[in-house]
């Protein structure tokens, strides 16, 4: 029988909780967004150059903005199952991304993984999130992924260091207080996808760990079995008006 699992971040739990919930975005532009919660420190294009536990290390290729980085040669961290990050070790040896870093929060280190060691995150490390697009693509010199808009787009690296510019002065479409109004049930195993407040023209979006959409539903209007999800992580959006929130969400056998 499959279980719904809903991950909240706690710092002070241990990583039993399995802890992750939080309001995101749906492109790196609102990600820059004065109103976003979490803003990255900078935006640079890096190669990966190892793995290192749940983390990697990467060479600065650019630097488009930000905080200037300590060094070209940095350690990020993703998720080690428990914590609002991407899943960074997917990343091939050698591939070249755009991250939205952030020092990290040292939230690995309270919320540990067993089968990693204790206190990996030091002081002059970096994170990237997954509360909202942190992360784009680097094909054939392009910046690739939902850049200003929640579709796929391509840039320049002269196109997309313009358009940053003016991604840090708009608006953010998150009001991060106001609650979040998914709540996630199971039913005989089947999860089930509920809102509060206005339901009309509120639209439900479901990716998997690999953006793909899997669940889309323009008009949320009453509660809805969501027959047919594999085992395994999910992101769920909630659209209604001008704000959206994202929460992290994991089908279990």
């Amino acid at each position: 029988m499959r279980k719904i699992l809903l991950l909240f971040l706690a710092l002070n739990t241990s990583a039993a909780s399995l802890a992750c919930s939080c309001m995101g975005n749906n492109s790196y532009c609102e990600t820059l967004g004065p109103q976003q919660f979490l803003n990255p420190d900078a935006t640079a294009l890096v190669v990966k150059l190892s793995d290192y536990y749940y983390g990697i290390t990467v060479k600065v290729v650019q630097n488009f903005g930000g905080s200037s980085l300590p060094n070209d040669t940095l350690t990020v961290w993703g998720d080690n199952g428990a914590l609002c990050r991407i899943g960074v070790n997917g990343v091939a040896v050698g591939d070249t991304m755009v991250f939205g870093l952030n020092e990290t929060d040292f939230s690995g280190n309270t919320i540990w993984n067993s089968q990693y060691p204790p206190d990996l995150e030091e002081s002059g490390h970096y994170m990237v999130s997954v509360c909202g697009v942190y992360a784009l693509n680097f094909i054939n010199g392009m910046v690739v992924g939902w850049i200003t808009a929640p579709v796929t787009q391509s840039m320049t690296i002269g196109e997309f260091e313009t358009v940053l510019i003016g991604c840090a002065t708009e608006t953010g479409v998150e009001d991060e207080h106001e609650a979040d109004p998914l709540v996630v049930r199971y039913e005989s195993g089947v999860p089930v996808f509920e809102l509060t407040g206005p339901t009309m023209d509120t639209q439900l979006l479901v990716h998997d760990v690999r953006g793909q959409l899997v669940l889309s539903i323009d008009r949320m209007n009453g509660p809805y079995r969501s027959q047919g999800l594999a085992v395994g992580s999910y992101l769920v959006t909630v659209k209604r008006g001008d704000r959206s929130w994202v929460r992290r969400v994991a089908v279990l056998e």
